[in-house]
């Protein structure tokens, strides 16, 4: 069924393709510099406002603002790194300052919020040196501070421990945990969704995605199914399952191109939210690409 009442969301653009091969239907190579200033440059004219970046991202949290220029503004948020193992007593916290010292240097004014990408450095021993840092840090600049999951079951765990404003969560046709297991204190949030095509694997032709992720074959075969039933393409299909998702804010997606960015906003803007709870697959060795096999 087809849902009216959602609060409007925004549509942000990740980086990750930028400065890593990424994706099971990725080009296979970063996007080559020039193009990426052309997608930069459309996606502001098109509205988009939001970039999500990271250290871990190859060198794009570095060359990100020679990319963007001096005529385009947005609001960038960027990453915290997985801790080194066996930090020192003490050592956390200059470690995490050092770390957004890096980004801060890097990305300016831009930078309006950050992330421990790790959720897992958060509910450790160090966990409370590593945020009390990063908070200091981010009261100190006026950014919002938060965390980036792999589950709203692990968010929860952070937010029973600490006061984040800002957080990043799988969701897509397949991944709806967010519908079941939404995690505490969402209002106080904010909630940015990522893997919205779920690395691409919704996109690809059907025999593709199924070679690609076997077993992830019933389920694609439902999705595809449901596309065809419902005359929607996967495209727009999959970003109105997004868009119905609950507490969400935004919606991160990585482009391979500046045409792939047109077809996105365009779908984007035409979608309605759509509520298929149908469609929801709740097995891991599916929704996390974490668990995928390794690509030949």
């Amino acid at each position: 069924s087809r849902a009216k009442a959602f609060p409007a969301m925004e549509l942000a653009l990740g980086t990750v393709q930028f400065g890593l091969a990424y994706g099971v239907a990725g080009r296979g190579a970063p996007v080559p510099s020039g193009e990426v200033r052309a997608i930069l440059a459309r996606a502001r004219a098109l509205g988009v406002r939001w970039l999500d970046t990271a250290p871990a991202y190859g060198d794009i949290e570095e060359r990100l603002t020679d990319l963007i220029g001096d005529h385009h503004e947005f609001s960038v948020v960027s990453k915290i790194p997985a801790a080194p193992a066996q930090l020192a007593p003490g050592a956390a916290a200059h470690w995490v300052t050092d770390t957004l010292n890096r980004s801060r240097d890097r990305l300016g004014h831009a930078l309006t919020a950050i992330l421990f990408h790790r959720a897992e450095d958060l509910l450790d021993p160090q966990g409370i040196e590593r945020w009390q840092a990063a908070s200091a840090f981010a009261s100190a600049h006026g950014l919002d501070l938060g965390v980036s999951c792999y589950g709203p079951g692990s968010l929860t765990e952070v937010t029973t421990r600490f006061p984040v404003t800002l957080a990043q969560l799988p969701g897509n046709a397949l991944d709806q945990r967010l519908c079941h297991t939404p995690p505490a204190d969402m209002s106080q949030m904010a909630i940015h969704v990522r893997s919205a095509f779920l690395q691409g694997l919704l996109l690809m032709p059907e025999s593709d995605a199924c070679a690609r992720v076997p077993a992830a074959a019933a389920v694609l075969e439902r999705w595809h199914a449901w596309c065809r039933d419902h005359e929607s393409p996967p495209l727009e299909a999959a970003l109105g399952l997004v868009k119905a998702l609950p507490g969400a804010t935004h919606c991160v997606v990585g482009v391979d191109s500046l045409a792939q960015l047109e077809a996105i906003v365009a779908a984007w803007n035409e979608a309605p939210a759509i509520v298929a709870p149908e469609l929801a697959c709740d097995d891991v060795a599916v929704i996390d690409p974490r668990n995928w096999p390794s690509a030949d």
